[in-house]
């Protein structure tokens, strides 16, 4: 009996020795297998993790670049918008000086004389008389003797500037090829001359063209 129930204890010890080595051998197998699937699942995972996670990275910082140079246009556009706006202030300005200008400009006053044919006299805003053409057959060689004076008033070439006989001072304005278009009055002084040719500079721009 004695002998029955050792041989059952030994048969019963035995199982759970080999129970218990079966149950480390799966432990390992288990951590083994899981081991390798980490590493071959959950690695390869975690490094495209990481390298999403730099790209993002690098995505922030050039984000951040770039939102640094928009600053920086940012602020040259806003000295330019700046300049620009002092500029059209003053060109605003000069407009208005330009316009109170041609409001106290002269005008071309054409004549027809007793022969026949016409003229023209350029008058100053005070009416007063400062440059008188020659004469023309037509009034269309008439008007087109304005157009040139207009368009070449401001050249001081078109100026002569001369000195009569009895020692007055007048100038001439000339076409390019020198014929006269038109005559000063008789000054006392080259300095009233030259105010008289400066007259003309500034008034023979005006658009005004009546018939006296």
């Amino acid at each position: 009996m004695n002998q029955l129930f050792l041989q059952l204890t030994v048969s019963v010890a035995g199982n759970v020795a080999t129970i218990v080595i079966l149950d480390i051998i799966a432990a390992i197998i288990g951590f083994t297998v899981a081991k390798y699937y980490a590493k071959s699942v959950y690695i390869p995972v975690i490094k495209g993790l990481e390298a999403d996670k730099n790209n993002l990275k690098d995505q922030v910082t050039g984000l951040r670049e770039k939102s640094t140079n928009l600053e920086t246009n940012l602020a040259r556009l806003e000295e330019k918008i700046e300049s620009l706006n002092v500029t059209l202030g003053e060109k605003k300005i000069e407009l208005e000086e330009i316009t109170n200008e041609h409001h106290h400009i002269g005008k071309y006053a054409v004549s027809k004389a007793k022969n026949g044919e016409f003229y023209f006299n350029l008058k100053a805003a005070n009416g007063q008389i400062i440059l008188t053409s020659s004469f023309y057959k037509s009034v269309e060689a008439c008007n087109e003797a304005i157009e040139f004076t207009r368009a070449n008033c401001s050249v001081d070439e078109r100026f002569e500037r001369k000195t009569s006989s009895n020692n007055k001072h007048f100038f001439r304005f000339t076409s390019t090829d020198s014929h006269t278009i038109g005559k000063s009055e008789m000054y006392e002084s080259v300095a009233s001359m030259e105010k008289g040719i400066a007259s003309v500079k500034r008034n023979g721009f005006s658009m005004t063209v009546v018939e006296d």
